[in-house]
């Protein structure tokens, strides 16, 4: 399996130790607040925002995979859930997913046997598929992305051979 973490942090900006080291935004909650002498705009997290829902079906897309399921399914917000536990989710309904998750109104893992999404904090964001899809991470780069090898720390009882050492 090839798997990454795709992210809006560039990993040029890392210590040694793979710390992000530069203070940006991290949520939805952040809009309207200062970073870097910038303010938050929601043109700007919503333009972020569609990039990971466009990146995430991407990968699957590229990879020939058309659903996954919800597995873990938490709600943070006052709403009901939109999807349940177990549900199979066909592409359109994982990017609205991924959107409900950087939202923070909802957690869950997205996965497959062959594939997996997962939405972590402060907008990290994990995929996993079985071939390499080196059009969807050129995609990702122009949509401000950065794609990286990079083993998903959700992934729960599953054993998995080694990480890919090629990006793609």
């Amino acid at each position: 399996m090839f798997e990454f973490r795709v992210t809006k942090y560039d990993p040029a900006n890392r210590d040694c130790h793979g710390v992000y080291t530069q203070h940006e935004w991290t949520s939805v909650s952040d809009v309207g607040r200062e970073f870097a002498g910038v303010v938050l705009t929601e043109t700007e997290y919503r333009r972020v925002e569609d990039a990971y829902v466009t990146i995430a079906i991407a990968f699957l897309h590229e990879a020939g995979l058309q659903s996954l399921t919800i597995s873990g399914l938490e709600s943070h917000a006052a709403v009901s859930t939109p999807f349940a536990e177990g549900a199979s989710l066909g592409l359109t309904d994982i990017g609205a997913m991924v959107r409900l998750i950087l939202q923070e109104k909802f957690w869950c893992r997205l996965e497959g046997t062959q594939a997996f999404v997962h939405v972590g904090y402060d907008f990290y964001m994990y995929i996993g598929v079985p071939r390499a899809c080196p059009d969807t991470a050129m995609l990702a780069g122009q949509l401000g992305l950065f794609v990286e090898p990079f083993r998903s720390p959700y992934q729960i009882g599953v054993e998995r051979g080694s990480l890919t050492s090629r990006l793609l």
